[in-house]
């Protein structure tokens, strides 16, 4: 997401089923998921713009356009063209006359007065652009990991029932490390709408940084989930193909930011010897630990 980071990373874990740990280590790789292979199938999607209905959203920027344009009368149009001119035109209109904007105003307020928007049209263009954002979407290829090295639910779910393994991903920052831009992911009852306001989002066009604007939109995709995930506490790093990019779903890792490697408590003792050799073969200061279960019946590890 290109974004430089002010703040130090927690421990992040990567949970991996025995297959995935020994391709992960033998490759030397680790897989960046296309956002439709996940779990969650509205991951990474949006499922509306506005937080009312379109005919709703569309009438409040009708009715709120001039008093929107009246807020910015002065500031450059960011929009492209044709559509920066118009603005224009009619910013250099109410400088000129501010007589006209109370015209449109009273003309607007009119039940006969004609729609500034085709409302069928709109919606149909509305359902059109989520479309075209979602299949954009797969265009990322996105690592997830978590904050938590002792979630029952990850280790059955991410790591064979307890077959598999966790490790520990920290960054080389002298090598200036991809995965220095991990980012915590939101997580909200449901999938947010694009955008909170529909006025807000028509002044930001128009008016806003278009460029600072498309990258909070895309990290508003894809840095959210639902609440159901929030055991996961999950942080991505989320990379976006170029244009005429060969797929990929693999990139390597320096050696070193493999740092920890935890045992599942039902590993098959072949499959642990063999991992512990290819992680040591790796980074030979690898820290190994076994998982347990203590009195308590919770997860806990000890040095290997």
């Amino acid at each position: 997401m290109g974004l430089m980071r002010s703040v130090a990373l927690p421990p992040l874990y990567k949970y991996l089923g025995v297959q995935g740990a020994k391709l992960t280590l033998r490759n030397r790789t680790f897989k960046h998921a296309k956002p439709s292979d996940f779990n969650d199938t509205e991951d990474l999607t949006i499922q509306s713009i506005f937080p009312e209905e379109t005919e709703v959203a569309l009438k409040k920027i009708e009715h709120g356009f001039t008093d929107m344009i009246l807020q910015h009368l002065n500031d450059p149009p960011t929009c492209s063209s044709p559509m920066q001119e118009q603005i224009a035109l009619i910013q250099h209109v109410y400088r000129t006359n501010p007589e006209a904007a109370d015209v449109v105003k009273t003309e607007m307020a009119n039940e006969g007065a004609e729609p500034v928007f085709d409302i069928s049209y709109m919606r149909m263009r509305a359902e059109a652009f989520v479309k075209e954002i979602n299949e954009f979407m797969q265009s990322y290829r996105v690592l997830c990991v978590t904050t938590h090295k002792d979630c029952e639910k990850m280790w059955s779910g991410y790591a064979d029932n307890h077959k598999g393994i966790a490790l520990r991903i920290e960054p080389n920052l002298a090598k200036d490390s991809k995965f220095q831009r991990f980012y915590p992911v939101i997580y909200h009852e449901k999938r947010p709408p694009l955008y909170d306001d529909a006025l807000e989002f028509i002044a930001a066009s128009l008016f806003g940084n278009q460029e600072a604007r498309r990258r909070a939109t895309l990290e508003k995709i894809v840095y959210t989930k639902t609440l159901e995930w929030d055991h996961e506490n999950e942080y991505r790093l989320a990379i976006p193909m170029r244009q005429n990019e060969e797929p990929w779903n693999t990139l390597p890792y320096h050696p070193e930011e493999i740092t920890e490697l935890y045992l599942g408590l039902a590993m098959e003792k072949a499959d642990m010897d063999d991992i512990v050799d290819m992680a040591q073969a790796i980074n030979p200061n690898i820290a190994i630990f076994g998982a347990k279960r203590g009195a308590d019946g919770k997860l806990g590890f000890d040095r290997v």
